[in-house]
């Protein structure tokens, strides 16, 4: 029986050292105090190849920024922001995102090979959305939010009720 264990450092390869290396320079001149004390570990981390745990938090951050602003897809292109994307992936956020996706992917199994009857997108308040899918036998909610999507409700009608 194997357990697992939280390694003690994310390890880096040379595109991610050099792609991350470049966000955390152009980032450091923005910051003072103990803020940019944490990027500048972070900077030296990024150079030896290997960010530890309490850091990583600070990584994060990075990468959203990155992805989510597409500065790394206008500076490193579709391949740049693909090294990041998958490094942002290893992260613990990256890995509770990959989860909260494959909850969802199951949860569409519900409304699959099934006619869609309806399909709406609401607002429940700024900021925080709704997909439904509506089918014969099934009828699917997804939570749409500034930090991801999740399953809101599933609903299985007996198919053989009027």
């Amino acid at each position: 029986m194997t357990t697992e264990t939280a390694s003690p450092s994310l390890e880096l390869d040379t595109d991610e050292q050099e792609l991350v290396g470049l966000e955390v320079d152009a980032l450091l001149p923005a910051l003072r105090g103990e803020r940019r004390e944490r990027y500048e570990a972070l900077a030296a981390a990024v150079a030896d190849g290997r960010v530890p745990d309490d850091l990583v938090v600070h990584l994060q951050s990075l990468l959203e920024l990155a992805l989510q602003t597409a500065r790394a897809r206008k500076l490193y292109r579709a391949e740049g922001e693909k090294v990041l994307t998958g490094l942002f992936r290893r992260t613990p956020a990256g890995r509770a995102l990959t989860a909260q996706l494959r909850d969802i992917n199951t949860a569409l199994g519900a409304v699959a090979n099934h006619e869609l009857r309806s399909a709406r997108v609401g607002m429940r308040t700024v900021g925080h959305f709704t997909v439904t899918l509506r089918t014969d036998e099934a009828t699917l909610t997804l939570a749409v939010r500034p930090d991801g999507m999740n399953v809101d409700s599933v609903e299985v009608t007996d198919a053989a009720s009027p």
